[in-house]
């Protein structure tokens, strides 16, 4: 193209840009009824699209919301459960129990690092270690009950022995009966129980529940319920398999019980 029509068609644009603009000046400042008629036309549209975005993310908080005061009230439950065993310790003893030196169980939060397939239910790893005070046998359990203890502890993790792997073995209670006795993993997702005579009372259904002095858990949390009796060396044992409180296919909402702080 020649530069000097180049340059002419170039000096054309602008004029016709500003043209434009001069027009639509006008037009804005006598039809403004008509823009705020225009303006009120799309607002109900804009407000059809925004409502449901704002409810959505007004939404997620509620959901938050619960799972923190879930969170909390499972932390209570199980504060409940140690002094009740405590009370109940104290009240057959015939002692008195005084509340306000009464220590309350440490219980951390923590979350599943890791979970080899080969070792499904025997053991698996935690984000937390001695930077966050664990300690090897501390007891590691949710809101449903016992899932294990540690067994190793790392600098920032720890490896969790669970409650149905055949090497570990946990003080029990059978409520119901009040008949101390221990649990020991089957290796195949739940465990079995111990130390029971053939002429104790237990039965299919009876829950199976953390004993007084163990040095993992607070006495009082849920293990599991008697889905079977087995009778052992003629019947004078007696076995019995347990299906577990918390199901090990969901190790969500985990604490690690540390123990009572000194006074």
């Amino acid at each position: 193209m020649n530069p000097t029509l180049k340059r002419l068609s170039a000096g054309a644009r602008r004029w016709w840009t500003l043209a434009l603009a001069l027009i639509l000046f006008v037009l804005a400042w006598r039809g403004s009824g008509w823009l705020r008629r225009g303006t009120h036309a799309v607002q109900p549209l804009a407000t059809a699209v925004a409502a449901p975005l704002a409810h959505a993310l007004q939404a997620t908080q509620p959901v938050d919301e619960n799972a923190r005061l879930r969170n909390e009230l499972a932390v209570l439950k199980l504060e409940y459960e140690s002094l009740r065993e405590a009370y109940d310790r104290d009240r057959r003893r015939g002692g008195k129990l005084s509340f306000p030196h009464q220590r309350l169980a440490k219980l951390k939060p923590v979350g599943l690092l890791a979970r080899d397939p080969a070792t499904w239910f025997k053991t698996f790893r935690i984000d937390a270690g001695e930077d966050a005070n664990m300690r090897v046998g501390a007891g590691v359990l949710n809101t449903d009950g016992v899932i294990g203890r540690l067994a190793q502890v790392a600098p920032d993790s720890a490896q969790v022995q669970m409650v149905s792997d055949p090497n570990c073995r946990l003080s029990a209670r059978l409520p119901r009966a009040n008949i101390q006795c221990a649990v020991i993993g089957d290796g195949r997702g739940g465990c079995l129980l111990q130390h029971l005579g053939g002429q104790d009372d237990v039965r299919v259904g009876d829950k199976v529940e953390t004993g007084a002095g163990s040095l993992s858990f607070p006495s009082g949390v849920p293990i599991g319920t008697v889905t079977r009796l087995i009778r052992l060396d003629g019947g004078l044992h007696l076995s019995g398999e347990v299906t577990l409180a918390a199901p090990l296919n969901r190790l969500d909402g985990m604490v690690v019980w540390v123990g009572e702080p000194k006074p």
